[in-house]
């Protein structure tokens, strides 16, 4: 287990934690009056995130998350923060996985920690990643990694890598700021692109199937933070048209941006969040 020896005076302390929410950096969208040479990109893992204090692994809700031992026993002393990701298209199976109390450990092994951060560490960003693959070489796991970051050279570049990412099952693209140090709350150290856009709604309500979806689920009547209720018809499978989401459920859409009275463009289910 490598040391805090390896740090600077504490920037964020992670390392004690109490059951409360850890302060964390969080994206906002990405917009083109930024300077993207002052940026670092990646893709971005639709996987779980999750801190490891040092002393346990936590969701950013600062739920605990029960990893099998030989998962976090190579892991520092100091806190890291990552996605548990599966690879593309697997999220379904980080959540049951990682959520569960008891670890099933062979599902445990086709998760990787896929390390972006060292939230302690003082320096900018540049600083800390330099850090962070050194650590990951050091780490004798092969379910610790990096997550790569790459440079960009203009809006156009970034926009057909994220159309490359895309067209591969790729959920999308973060940017990190070069120079920024690790500030929590949402600002421009951190952005994210995505060609489509996720939001959140309620279910409260139902509308029948018809013609082949006859006796099962048609739609699911959801409803925004706002109080906007709209109906979500497609995305779903037909073991979800059989047993949909519940009443009182929040789940994840995706969509086409807004419409002028506020409705979702082309809703599209894609899943039911449970609490991480």
């Amino acid at each position: 287990m490598l040391s805090t020896s390896a740090l600077s005076e504490s920037a964020t302390n992670l390392t004690t934690h109490n059951g409360e929410a850890p302060a964390v950096v969080n994206a906002i969208n990405y917009h083109h009056t930024i300077n993207v040479q002052d940026y670092f990109v990646s893709e971005k893992l639709d996987g779980i995130r999750a801190i490891w204090t040092g002393q346990q692994l936590i969701s950013r809700s600062g739920r605990e998350l029960h990893a099998p031992d030989w998962f976090i026993a190579d892991l520092p002393d100091f806190p890291v923060e990552g996605e548990l990701w599966a690879g593309r298209g697997q999220f379904a199976l980080v959540q049951r996985t990682v959520l569960d109390a008891e670890p099933n450990h062979e599902a445990w092994r086709q998760i990787h920690f896929m390390l972006f951060d060292s939230p302690d560490r003082i320096g900018v960003f540049e600083e800390r990643y330099q850090f962070l693959t050194s650590l990951c070489q050091n780490l004798s796991v092969k379910h610790v990694k990096c997550v790569e970051q790459t440079d960009i050279e203009s809006h156009e570049s970034l926009q057909h890598l994220l159309e490359t990412v895309s067209r591969a099952g790729g959920e999308g693209l973060m940017l990190k700021s070069r120079m920024s140090v690790y500030l929590a709350g949402r600002n421009t150290s951190l952005l994210k692109m995505k060609t489509n856009q996720d939001s959140e709604a309620t279910v409260v309500g139902y509308k029948a199937g018809k013609g082949k979806y006859k006796g099962k689920m048609g739609a699911v009547l959801v409803e925004l933070k706002g109080g906007t209720q709209f109906y979500i018809g497609t995305g779903f499978s037909d073991i979800e048209r059989n047993d949909p989401p519940k009443l009182g459920d929040i789940v994840t859409f995706k969509h086409n941006g807004w419409t002028e009275n506020g409705i979702p463009r082309f809703a599209r289910y894609q899943r039911i969040r449970l609490p991480e």
